[in-house]
């Protein structure tokens, strides 16, 4: 059960473009999702227009710049594959080629740490009282992991906010300094992503259900081409029957 649950919800990380986990996802401005050089390819296809038609459902999107990369980036998505990816975690702090495997997630430093680097995080006088998560409890989903983009503009901020008309996440910082204005829609970054993730799975259903009404078609089509066999079947025997009856008499 555990098992089949993991490959659907893996399925559901599939770039539909590349079909392979999402690499760097990036929303579109009709909230589907693609891998960023899946969209790269596109736009170099579209010949570099700053509008990108989605593979999906044909919306189109104005890319800033003809630059994929100012497009917002789905950290719901990210949390995901990063939670499916929990169980070969490795240590986020170690500088050597075969990193050892991580037994706690620091929330306040946003790593994951190796019973070695854990240990020397423990001892530290500035880290005491950093919140910190035993890989055992995160994998059982006893506990969630808080994960947040730092601001390029504050670097010790994180992003907690979305601002709807921006369609981008910002501190709060930036949140006071450029998001005042009328118009702009903020809200926390925890609940868009539960809101984009709520329309993810309204989109897999749709998906599902267009699968099942395409299956009955193709069911159809086989019938017919059984039925067309079988027909021509008849029609040889027949004929068979009927030029042994003629040579007979």
């Amino acid at each position: 059960m555990a098992e089949a649950l993991k490959n659907v919800i893996a399925q559901s990380l599939e770039c539909p473009v590349c079909l392979n986990t999402f690499t760097d996802p990036k929303i579109l401005s009709c909230s589907h999702t693609y891998c960023k050089a899946c969209l790269d390819n596109l736009l170099e296809c579209h010949g570099y227009n700053q509008m990108l038609r989605c593979p999906v459902c044909r919306a189109e999107t104005q890319i800033p710049n003809q630059e994929v990369s100012k497009l917002p980036a789905s950290l719901a998505l990210k949390s995901l594959i990063e939670d499916m990816n929990n169980q070969y975690q490795l240590c986020s702090n170690c500088n050597s080629e075969e990193k050892p495997q991580a037994v706690v997630y620091c929330q306040d430093c946003g790593k994951y740490l190796c019973i070695t680097c854990h240990n020397a995080h423990s001892l530290w006088q500035d880290f005491i009282g950093h919140e910190v998560l035993a890989m055992s409890e995160i994998e059982s989903g006893k506990v969630t992991v808080r994960r947040y983009r730092k601001c390029r503009k504050h670097p010790k901020e994180d992003e907690e906010c979305f601002c709807s008309d921006c369609r981008r996440f910002a501190c709060f910082r930036c949140v006071v300094m450029e998001h005042t204005k009328e118009g702009h829609g903020v809200i926390e970054a925890a609940v868009y992503e539960s809101s984009h993730m709520k329309s993810i799975e309204d989109l897999k259903s749709k998906a599902h259900k267009k699968r099942t009404c395409f299956q009955k078609y193709v069911d159809f089509i086989d019938e017919q081409k059984d039925h067309v066999r079988n027909v021509q079947k008849s029609v040889q025997m027949i004929s068979k029957k009927h030029l042994k009856n003629q040579s007979g008499s």
